[in-house]
């Protein structure tokens, strides 16, 4: 009977060593690929999109409503949505693009891409760059400035489907009751704390903010005259007026007591919702669920800092839609990407949850200029200050959660964000930084020369839509940064103004490289004056979008294959012992916890040994798979950098 039972448990762990080791290769994949498919049009197709709205919020579901318009207008397009949570997406979207299983669209914060920007897989960016994707008239759908916060370097990195900021929001019941005015453009930050003074009574306070989130103190710091990088780019948290505004920022809950203890950010809206605080500094994300809970509400930009003149000044994101490098079905995955920034989507978003739009033909648009909440927000806009994309933004978040600690529990703040920004350059020093992604020759464009004849005003036509504008140089406007490339005669690169191309008279010849081909189709190209058609031209790019190659699995496998079978020896000798020292003693102890074990290898033994290998490499994010053996040179520079003893004996 022993042997029966000895014979069930090795077939047992044999079993389960064999299905660990199936979903493991299922899960690594089992080959490379090097070119995006092309996307039959008749070819029934699944894309995979990460969104940050907030559960059950009204923006999820305009959001949800927009997607089934999609699938309705493209029935060969299926779209499979996932909740990812805000703070979560980066790493969650790092860890999935480096195991090969990114979504093909993902919602970003352009205040994110710098965090994500340098990140390099086997020698490929984790997303893709757009700009030979969209023609310039689809780019010229957005705000030239909000384009330009969804670039990292030269490479357009997202499509800007909304923007946002804080601005001052308040209960206009609390402020009746109280027979108070209603905060204007007019006040200062004495009219803020005087009111926030008269209101808290009791078990209400007069203001709620998070006063311990760095994102909260940056109007404040503009406010009183500091900023967070100065005009290299270099941080400057210890700027002139930052440390008043982080002392002044805290009173209000230390010394004033007008903010209640620990507010945290859900806390806070909550404590707004239940009319337990008569303002609240939040953005239009959280406008309809005020509304909804039947509150009367109003809004108005943040105060003026009466020393300085300044009005507090919030930064501004942009929030839009990045596509993976990964995602094979980049055609499609664009036009998605166009339709849930399009005129129609931001409209939805900005009449149903307050978000503010980017496109734009929603700045004249009557029903957003005659809402009641829509302008006022777009006003704070134009006070606000555009959130950097730079690597460097993405780094001032966990100096600055210190400073807050530090300076809360009563060190200086001067102090505290000197000794901050001096951690942060040095962080910024030892910096890797890679090189730029370079676009694919022939991928989505085409080359075409054009005689013009002396023409100076026509236009550009792809398959009867209007491409590119042509009109008369003009120096009497400032160019704009260019997204694609025309030349003339000479070699040289024609100016853009608003994407329209500036064309000098007398020219004679122009060579464009048209963005927002589609490969594998025939394109009709046209040039047109006001005679008609001067030029006609059918022509097709044959090249697809390169995939970064699939991680080669068989390495992980063997080490994880070599722990899991000495796990198996392991438990199979210990079985052995047992049952000569003890033959009474349980037949499937050692199978019991043979999968707590199995956990132990997969899950802690193995990343702690991968991790032991790769100190002795020159990994970092810049350069992940493409790593080099570089023997004990990092313990090297840890062991002889500087305070490294002291440190340690702390």
């Amino acid at each position: 009977m022993a042997r029966k039972v000895s014979s069930l448990q090795s077939r047992s762990i044999f079993l389960l060593v064999m299905m660990c080791t199936s979903f493991l290769s299922g899960c690594f994949g089992d080959g490379d690929q090097s070119s995006e498919s092309q996307g039959n049009e008749e070819q029934q197709i699944t894309l995979q999109v990460w969104h940050t709205f907030a559960a059950e919020s009204q923006e999820e579901v305009v959001f949800e409503r927009s997607i089934k318009s999609f699938e309705q207008l493209h029935p060969n397009i299926d779209v499979e949505i996932t909740l990812v949570p805000y703070s979560n997406a980066i790493p969650k979207f790092q860890t999935a693009a480096i195991g090969g299983t990114a979504p093909d669209l993902v919602r970003l914060s352009s205040d994110q891409l710098g965090e994500i920007g340098e990140v390099r897989v086997n020698g490929f960016p984790l997303l893709e760059d757009l700009r030979p994707h969209l023609t310039p008239q689809q780019r010229n759908l957005y705000e030239e400035r909000s384009l330009s916060a969804m670039r990292y370097g030269q490479p357009l990195y997202a499509l800007p489907a909304s923007q946002d900021c804080l601005s001052l929001i308040f209960n206009k019941a609390l402020f009746d009751a109280n027979g108070l005015d209603y905060p204007d453009e007019s006040w200062t930050q004495d009219d803020l704390l005087y009111a926030a003074q008269q209101l808290t009574q009791q078990d209400i306070r007069g203001l709620a903010i998070p006063i311990k989130q760095a994102y909260w103190w940056f109007p404040f710091q503009t406010g009183f005259g500091g900023q967070l990088f100065d005009e290299d780019g270099q941080p400057s948290l210890d700027s002139n007026g930052s440390a008043e505004s982080l002392k002044w920022m805290l009173d209000l809950e230390l010394e004033h007591q007008i903010v209640a203890t620990g507010t945290q950010i859900e806390g806070m809206k909550n404590q707004f919702i239940s009319s337990k605080v008569a303002m609240i500094i939040d953005g239009p994300w959280n406008w309809a669920n005020y509304e909804s809970s039947r509150l009367n509400i109003g809004q108005s930009p943040l105060p003026i800092i009466s020393e300085t003149g300044e009005r507090m000044s919030p930064l501004v994101s942009y929030k839009g839609w990045a596509m993976s490098k990964q995602s094979q079905h980049k055609v499609a995955a664009t036009t998605l990407a166009l339709w849930l920034s399009s005129e129609s989507v931001q409209k939805e978003f900005a009449l149903e949850t307050y978000t503010m739009p980017t496109n734009v033909q929603l700045g004249s648009d009557p029903d957003i200029l005659s809402n009641s909440v829509i302008p006022g927000f777009l006003e704070q806009i134009q006070y606000g200050t555009l959130a950097p994309t730079t690597r460097e933004m993405s780094m001032i978040y966990t100096p600055l959660g210190a400073v807050f600690d530090t300076a809360y529990a009563g060190a200086d703040p001067d102090e505290a964000l000197t000794l901050a920004n001096q951690a942060l350059l040095s962080d910024i020093q030892d910096l890797e930084r890679s090189s730029e992604p370079k676009l694919q020759q022939g991928y989505r464009t085409i080359n075409v020369s054009i005689p013009i004849d002396n023409r100076s005003t026509f236009q550009l036509l792809v398959d009867g839509e209007l491409h590119t504008e042509f009109y008369p140089e003009d120096d009497q406007h400032s160019p704009f940064q260019a997204y694609d490339s025309c030349i003339d005669e000479r070699g040289q690169e024609l100016k853009v103004r608003i994407q329209a191309r500036l064309i000098q008279v007398n020219g004679t010849i122009v060579t464009c490289e048209l963005t927002g081909m589609v490969p594998g189709v025939q394109h009709l190209i046209q040039a047109q004056d006001e005679s008609g058609i001067f030029f006609e031209i059918i022509s097709s790019t044959s090249v697809v979008g390169e995939l970064p190659p699939e991680g080669d699995a068989s390495p992980i496998l063997f080490a994880l294959g070599a722990l899991v079978l000495s796990l198996v020896i392991l438990l199979g000798f210990a079985r052995y012992r047992d049952v000569r020292r003890k033959p009474n003693s349980s037949h499937l102890a050692h199978f019991y916890i043979a999968p707590a074990l199995l956990c132990l290898v997969v899950l802690t033994f193995y990343p702690v040994m991968y991790g032991f290998w790769l100190s002795f490499t020159d990994a970092d994010q810049t350069r992940l798979g493409d790593e080099s053996f570089i023997g004990l040179v990092n313990f090297i520079e840890v062991l002889t950098a500087e305070g490294f003893v002291r440190v340690t004996l702390f």
